[in-house]
Order: structure tokens, then sequence, then C-alpha cells
């Protein structure tokens, strides 16, 4: 039996160099081990990044960099790798995932285009929800910091999809159509996704203490007794820079404050991610 394996090491700009120096001794470790217990790695198989802000990766000389080995062999830097079938680039802009979402959801459609004068509405509406949303929304609350550009993609992607249902032409408006459907647009489709993950992290005893402990009810952290007891609200981690204000954590606990206090006090997950979605649903209509 196989399975995946990931290592990193985090260091300044300055202090690269070192920092290789580590991934090649962990790798070193790894490749002892294995052959130790028997066990045979597959270099060829394995992918290597940097990640860093755009002015960061500029930066780099890669021509001073030492080379990553492993078992024997040069693992090259690659620009992207999958990562349980998210594609992350070296700035994380996320530019190759919306590409491979893109992709997949045209190959999958490729076989019903030939059936769709065929199929009724409610057998084409079965299988665009069971063979093509799953693409657009597997582990979507992992990247919040979307451009407006590429929720635009996945907008129209979500649109590709309903006129699929409906048999409708390309520059067909489909809001009356996605109403039908009482499916959310992309963006408060993904809201919803965020809540309910984090609606687990605090309710559910089975998540990990390193999430939980990123979330804070506002009268935890205080010992008076504040009107927040009954509200629910979660509190709101200082923050200075526009790349934490992005993160899961701040997006999550701004959409989580807005809810209606009803909402908020859902008492399963069920409950709530009906009363979420029909909240939306009312914002739109």
């Amino acid at each position: 039996m196989a399975d995946d394996l990931q290592i990193y090491a985090q260091a300044p700009l300055e202090e690269l160099l070192e920092a290789v120096k580590m991934i090649n001794a962990d790798l070193t470790s790894i490749s002892n081990w294995s052959s130790t217990y028997g066990l045979k790695v597959n270099p060829a198989k394995t992918q290597l990044i940097v990640i860093g802000s755009p002015r960061q990766i500029a930066r780099i000389n890669w021509t001073h960099i030492p080379p990553v080995t492993f078992d024997g062999t040069t693992i090259p830097y690659s620009k992207f790798v999958k990562n349980l079938g998210i594609l992350f680039d070296s700035t994380l802009s996320w530019a190759p995932q919306i590409q491979e979402l893109s992709r997949k959801i045209f190959a999958s459609a490729a076989s019903l285009r030939r059936l769709r004068n065929f199929l009724p509405i409610a057998t084409k509406t079965a299988l665009a929800q069971s063979l093509l949303l799953p693409i657009l929304d597997y582990a979507d609350a992992c990247y919040l910091d979307l451009t407006e550009a590429q929720l635009d993609k996945l907008e129209r992607l979500q649109n590709f999809c309903i006129r699929f249902i409906f048999g409708l032409r390309k520059y067909d408006h489909v809001s009356e159509f996605r109403n039908k459907l009482k499916w959310l647009p992309i963006r408060l489709r993904r809201n919803t996704h965020i809540l309910s993950l984090l609606y687990s992290i605090l309710y559910n005893p089975a998540t990990p203490s390193y999430l939980k402990e990123r979330f804070k009810f506002l009268h935890d952290a205080h010992s008076r007794h504040l009107r927040s007891t009954a509200n629910l609200r979660l509190e709101m981690p200082t923050h200075t820079t526009a790349f934490y204000d992005k993160s899961f954590v701040v997006g999550a606990i701004r959409l989580w404050n807005a809810l209606p206090l009803s909402i908020r006090r859902a008492q399963s997950l069920d409950s709530f991610k009906r009363q979420v979605k029909d909240h939306y649903l009312t914002q739109i209509q």
C-alpha cells in the first residue's frame, strides 16, 4: 500500500538555501526509512514547488539554488503542483486551478451534449448536479482570494450547466432559469460551503483543535457577560494585510457574523445548510 506524503519548510527569501538543505535532509531520512522497511519510493511522482508572493518569486536566483534530490533523483522545480485535487501555483494565483475546472466541466459535458435535445429537463438537471456541479464545488472554500475576473469565469461555467439543462443558446440570459432550479449564483453558492465548513469546525467534536482554536465567540474573549453571549458572534482577529483579509478565517467569520441570529442558532448542520441557502435565495429574488 502506498500513500502520499508532503513535507515543507517555511523561510524568508534570504534563508531559502537553508530551507532547501532542510528539505534534502528530510528526503534523505524518508528514503533511508523506506529502504529499511522494504518500501519503494517513486521519485518520478514527486513534485517540488516554491510558493511566495509575485515579488518574492521574481527575486529568486534559480541558478544559485541547490538541487533537491530524492533517492538519487533530482526533483525539478514546478510552476504548479496538484495537492489533493487542487492546483497550487507558485504565487497562489489559482489560474491553473480555474483553467483545470473549465477543462473538466467541458470534458464532462461533451458526452452529454449529444443527448441534450432528447433528455427531459429533470434528467438533465440530475446529470448536471451529479456530474458537473461537484467539479465547481470541490474544495472551493480553500481559495477565497479569487479575483472578480476568476469568479466571473466560474459563474460562466455554472451558466453553461444551466444552458445545458434548458437548451439555451450561448448568450441567452440564465437568471430566470437559475431561479427555477433554486441554484445560487456562484459567489453565494461558495459562501454556503464556507459557512457549512465553519459550522462543522465550531460544533463538530471531531474537528481538529488546530482548526477550532482559530475561531472564538466574542463572549469567550471576555470574563463579563455580554449581549454577544446570545448572539453567537465570532471575534474578528486583528489583521493589517490584504493577504490575511482574504484568508478563510477572516472571510468565514465575516460571513458568519452577517447571518441572522436565527441561522447562527441552528441545531444541526443540515438545518444550518438549508437555512443559509434559503436566506441567500431571498436576496436574489
